[in-house]
């Protein structure tokens, strides 16, 4: 009798224990957050990372659904310059290439543009999706560097040859459905 009370004694008091140590929500709601401190002087210069952005871009591509087969193997860039604010994509297509094909893979590569140039400075926006997941910008990127198209056929006909000044329009359409 004496060894059960012992060990009823001993079950109640683990229970205690565990009971006593169980994961107890703590409240925030009171609790002050401090933004890092920011340098006021060092935030007007933007320095992309670009062989980061062209290698981002590939990565990418290759995971999508749709095939760029059109496009040259190795016969793509995706370049720029901080000093210049510039960025370049350039690419190299099969012969018989349309320049729709060209516009679809370029809405594409310059997603991808927005996407990594948010990740590397968190003053540009990633590009917009609406609710069904069709982007409906390309983000602000854009806004700040300028961007220069180029595609050629194998054979050397010219398909684009785009400038576009920081903040002004990109005539390739952003929208095209996100594969989930």
């Amino acid at each position: 009798m004496f060894r059960k009370n012992i060990l009823l004694f001993v079950m109640l008091l683990t229970c205690i224990s565990l009971v006593s140590c169980r994961n107890k929500e703590t409240d925030y709601s009171n609790m002050a957050f401090e933004a890092p401190a920011v340098n006021e002087n060092a935030g007007s210069e933007y320095n992309l990372d670009f062989i980061r952005m062209h290698n981002f871009v590939i990565d990418s591509l290759q995971s999508e659904v749709t095939p760029f087969f059109y496009i040259v193997e190795g016969k793509f860039d995706v370049d720029g310059n901080n000093q210049d604010k510039l960025i370049e994509v350039k690419c190299v297509c099969q012969n018989g290439c349309v320049e729709s094909d060209v516009d679809l893979f370029f809405t594409y590569v310059l997603n991808y543009i927005g996407i990594n140039a948010a990740e590397q400075d968190y003053r540009f926006k990633a590009p917009s999706t609406d609710s069904d997941g069709t982007y409906t910008d390309f983000g602000t990127v854009f806004d700040v560097y300028n961007l220069k198209l180029y595609s050629e056929t194998e054979s050397g006909e010219v398909l684009h040859d785009i400038y576009v000044k920081a903040g002004d329009t990109i005539p390739i359409d952003p929208r095209y459905i996100k594969e989930s």
